[in-house]
């Protein structure tokens, strides 16, 4: 068994930190990540996974930090307020309505979790068997089939008032072969009115005629109306609950088109970034061009507020500014003015461990490296406005070159590993245009030394072909051409 597989969507665990957060705020989560083993721009990142060793660690020190044995199953039920779920709650949305919900779980749940395959047996209409099995050679935790149990309550709450009621028969933790969970859930207004709607008209028709041989035809005439009135009543109402039901779902689906929405258009941004950068490396041979038009690009492309890049001068002591976007002329002065020196030992600064690990850095949240960083740096800081970053090293086969940096000063959206990853293959792809864009420079340099040092020289230079036709000569021997003939 490798406790190391990355089996359970970060999705979970950002549920269990907004849970935190709103429920615990005195508890410092920076201290239980650390703990785990996991970055908080890795929980903020929807497309990350962590393994069984992780998420243990992880609830092993929640449950010390808070003293609350059942935090999973809480968390599990805070699952449909939790804002983290993205792409699932877009999906499970657009399945209408609850039965659907649990009835297509098998499917929805590989998006939080590779650790179990899961199956539905529809019992009534409101109320379902789900089964639950481990994949081989994967060792699920007590605590993760009470986070699904509470999970599977909540989910209720997106249809109903309430939360599911769940009978555990049978669990995997306690002897049994499987976990089965026995699902009902209470049904809404608009299904029970329209049910008590359709018996009346049902029997209806057969009260009226029972009463006929019965009654005075003035009294049958005036029960009769009282019962068409009353069905008419009734369906109006029935009709009415079930539209501001139906009003709410679509109210859901279309926050959850909205979130999808955005996804796509990151996405397009993300494929033409990609595109465009390519296109610029392989065409831009000037260092100063294709610097300039990276971040053009990075500018029209990602939502960052602010971008720059710092190169390294000749002899690797210093990191200059070259070009940024999103400064004003104050913030692009003092980055001109300041001198990042790479050859200092003190030099603690986020640009300066990136250049020298050659490793990016994240920070969603600047005072929390404060301690880490000198005087000087923090002062830095400080002027630029900087709230959170990125900062990745250009590098090109294992020679540091400068740095790419991002960062938000309006924007509240998190960073996160995925923020990473891109901008690592932009710095990467950057520093193989730029080593090109030298070379070139280089070999024009070249090229150049040797004209001149052909027509300079202090004798004849030619190059005949193979018929003996002179194709070249030093121009200052133009006047001896008659003399070689």
């Amino acid at each position: 068994m490798n406790d190391d597989i990355p089996l359970y969507s970060s999705r979970i665990t950002k549920n269990y930190v907004e849970y935190l957060e709103k429920h615990h705020p005195d508890i410092d989560a920076r201290a239980i990540f650390e703990y785990a083993g996991i970055s908080r721009f890795e929980v903020d990142d929807p497309g990350h996974w962590f393994s069984q060793r992780q998420v243990d660690r992880f609830h092993e020190r929640l449950v010390a930090e808070t003293g609350n044995l059942n935090i999973s199953k809480d968390v599990g039920r805070y699952l449909t307020s939790s804002e983290g779920l993205g792409a699932v709650k877009q999906y499970t949305l657009g399945l209408l309505n609850l039965t659907s919900v649990y009835v297509l779980m098998g499917r929805v749940y590989p998006m939080m979790s590779r650790a179990a395959d899961v199956s539905t047996n529809k019992l009534s209409s409101n109320s379902v068997e789900i089964i639950s099995n481990p994949k081989p050679n994967v060792r699920e935790k007590p605590y993760q089939c009470e986070n699904r149990l509470g999970t599977f309550e909540s989910l209720a709450k997106w249809f109903t008032k309430g939360y599911a009621k769940i009978d555990h028969p049978e669990c995997l933790h306690k002897g049994g072969k499987t976990c089965r969970y026995i699902i009902t859930w209470e049904k809404t207004p608009a299904i029970i009115w329209k049910r008590i709607k359709n018996i009346l008209l049902l029997l209806s028709p057969i009260a009226v005629a029972l009463a006929f041989p019965l009654i005075q035809f003035t009294a049958w005439m005036a029960i009769t109306a009282g019962i068409i009135l009353l069905n008419i009543v009734l369906s109006i109402y029935a009709n009415q609950l079930e539209k501001g039901e139906l009003i709410k779902t679509i109210e859901f689906q279309g926050n959850a088109a909205k979130d999808l929405f955005d996804e796509i258009n990151l996405r397009y941004n993300h494929a033409k970034l990609i595109q465009e950068i390519g296109q610029t490396t392989s065409n831009v041979l000037h260092v100063e061009v294709l610097i300039s038009t990276v971040m053009g690009i990075l500018e029209k492309h990602l939502y960052f507020d602010r971008g720059l890049i710092l190169l390294a001068d000749k002899k690797k002591t210093k990191l200059n500014y070259k070009t940024g976007y999103g400064y004003n002329e104050e913030q692009e002065s003092l980055l001109r003015e300041t001198e990042f020196h790479l050859d200092r030992p003190e030099s603690r600064g986020v640009f300066i461990a990136a250049f020298r690990n050659q490793k990016p850095f994240l920070i969603n949240n600047i005072t929390d490296i404060e301690k880490n960083l000198s005087k000087r740096s923090l002062e830095f800081a400080r002027k630029m406005g900087a709230h959170s970053l990125i900062c990745a090293p250009i590098v090109y086969e294992k020679e540091s070159l400068g740095i790419l940096a991002v960062d938000n000063v309006k924007s509240k959206k998190p960073l996160t590993k995925s923020d990473i990853s891109l901008l690592e293959g932009i710095a990467s792809q950057t520093g193989v245009g730029i080593i090109n864009a030298r070379s070139f420079e280089k070999l024009q340099e070249s090229e150049k030394k040797y004209r001149d040092l052909v027509e300079n020289a202090n004798s004849i230079i030619l190059r005949r072909d193979l018929a003996g036709k002179i194709t070249f000569f030093n121009r200052d021997y133009h006047s001896n051409i008659k003399t070689l003939k």
